[in-house]
């Protein structure tokens, strides 16, 4: 299996993976050096964690990947992401009101409850019960798909197709690479500080000067030029290197992600072992934003 770069050069997965796993090593392991602790790799019980929707194979994978990074495999575990948040939350201190006990009501044995897994790609939706213990049982097999944080960036960006064309900003992706990355780190970043009851202009920064660029050389016009010619002429304008968009219409790129996660969240409590869901318990990146 392989996987491209924004530049479409292909490079082996296991390679990708092993790298990017091998950073987070090092990173962890010059912090404990630093701080004089002692701890060497082997002293560690390294737990990866994958959605609760991957295949065997795909967890097979994973494994490996961490075994090139330099983890031993008898010192691995590989555990299921809505599991490791349970076991996280049970243990987190929450504000209560005054007179109420402190901790989640899903530390009782018996409570049966829903985790919402929202990360950045997939969505994992599954039901624990609270054995004595403090053991889980899996009661309702895991569901999920591709609607998390990123379907709103990959909506985002569809949004700017439309605008100045798709080959245009597959151009910038292939030969700009470090302006198209701004752009969607600025736009995870406004994405995070939007409000249901949000009105008026959203600002974000773009990446000016590499977008009218690129509208004088592939489309022989300025970008202020391509915007005023397009569907969001009224919607959306730009002052400086900054884009202003209505805030209806920003609001309306999580609507598409919000409806699949919904359609999952029906599809899991339209099942029996859901009936008696006292909790929902909402975790990963997408419920940061407001």
């Amino acid at each position: 299996m392989t996987l491209e770069d924004i530049t479409g050069k292909s490079v082996p997965a296991i390679d990708v993976f092993a790298l990017s796993i091998k950073a987070l090593v090092n990173h962890l392991m010059d912090a404990l050096e630093s701080r004089g602790t002692g701890v060497i790799s082997n002293d560690i019980q390294w737990v990866l964690t994958v959605p609760a929707i991957w295949t065997d194979n795909s967890k097979l994978f994973m494994r490996k990947s961490a075994e090139k990074a330099g983890i031993q495999k008898d010192h691995l575990l590989i555990s299921l992401e809505p599991e490791a948040a349970s076991i996280y939350c049970q243990h987190l201190p929450t504000e209560k009101l005054s007179g109420t006990e402190s901790g989640f009501t899903m530390s009782k044995v018996g409570t049966k409850y829903m985790i919402v897994d929202l990360g950045g790609g997939t969505v994992d939706i599954t039901v624990h019960e609270k054995l004595a213990g403090g053991a889980l049982k899996e009661i309702s097999r895991a569901t999920g798909g591709d609607c998390g944080g990123t379907s709103v960036d990959a909506d985002f960006i569809q949004l700017l197709a439309k605008i100045f064309g798709a080959p245009l900003i597959h151009t910038m992706k292939r030969e700009q690479p470090e302006a198209y990355l701004d752009l969607l780190r600025e736009f995870e970043t406004v994405k995070r500080t939007i409000t249901p009851s949000k009105q008026g202009k959203v600002n974000m920064a773009i990446p000016f000067a590499t977008l009218d660029a690129l509208c004088k050389k592939h489309l022989k016009e300025e970008l202020s030029t391509t915007l005023l010619a397009s569907l969001y002429a009224n919607s959306i304008s730009i002052r400086g290197d900054k884009m202003r968009i209505d805030a209806d219409l920003f609001k309306n790129l999580f609507d598409k992600t919000i409806k699949n996660i919904l359609a999952l969240l029906q599809e899991m409590f339209s099942r029996k072992e859901s009936e008696s869901v006292t909790l929902i318990l909402l975790v990963g990146g997408l419920p940061n934003v407001h």
